[in-house]
């Protein structure tokens, strides 16, 4: 036998030695198959039960065109309690905008970046959300929550808006809300119902 033979025989081995540790590896990494017992729902308390409904974004009164004056910044909770978002008045008009001028626009309260609130930091007449406290991020609510500055990658989720009758409803949102696999789930969802 050459030493070529003897090479390329080792080199066989290591391969079959290390393909069959790593189908072990995969077998053994906890997958189970669903039991024909196992039902989908949750019980009638988890969170999965309670928004399984929930298949599209709720519309909810979240203000009023003539009660939100240049510079308010008014905050409500959608799609889920507790989810925080801001609607306020810019300086001039926006992306997504609503309003006979374009200027009304709502975005999620918290950062992209690690979830620190930018609620605070709202400044209608720059038309900036930001710094957040953590990090400084900035955001741009002129060009749909845009990343200006800061530790962010992301852009600021965006509440999309419709006017009927002088009133505002939030319609869906654009952009997944930090801490959130799903803007749907795992909370309890705000019904389609007036929002103050």
């Amino acid at each position: 036998m050459n030493n070529n033979e003897g090479l390329s025989t080792s080199r066989r081995r290591l391969l079959a030695t290390v393909g069959t540790a790593g189908a072990a590896s995969v077998a053994g990494c906890g997958f189970q198959a669903p039991r024909a017992d196992d039902s989908e729902d949750g019980p009638a308390e988890s969170p999965t039960s309670r928004v399984d409904g929930l298949e599209r974004y709720p519309r909810v009164r979240v203000g009023s065109v003539d009660e939100l004056s240049d510079g308010d910044v008014e905050t409500f909770s959608y799609p889920l309690d507790g989810t925080e978002n801001f609607l306020t008045r810019i300086g001039g008009e926006a992306w997504g905008g609503v309003g006979s001028d374009g200027r009304i626009v709502a975005f999620s309260g918290i950062c992209t970046h690690m979830g620190c609130p930018v609620q605070g930091q709202v400044k209608p007449a720059q038309e900036m959300a930001g710094p957040c406290s953590c990090h400084y991020t900035s955001f741009d609510l002129s060009k749909g929550g845009l990343v200006v500055s800061g530790a962010a990658t992301t852009d600021l989720p965006q509440v999309r808006l419709d006017v009927e009758d002088g009133d505002i409803y939030a319609t869906g949102i654009d952009g997944l809300v930090y801490g959130y696999r799903n803007n749907l789930r795992d909370g309890t969802p705000i019904d389609d119902a007036t929002e103050e």
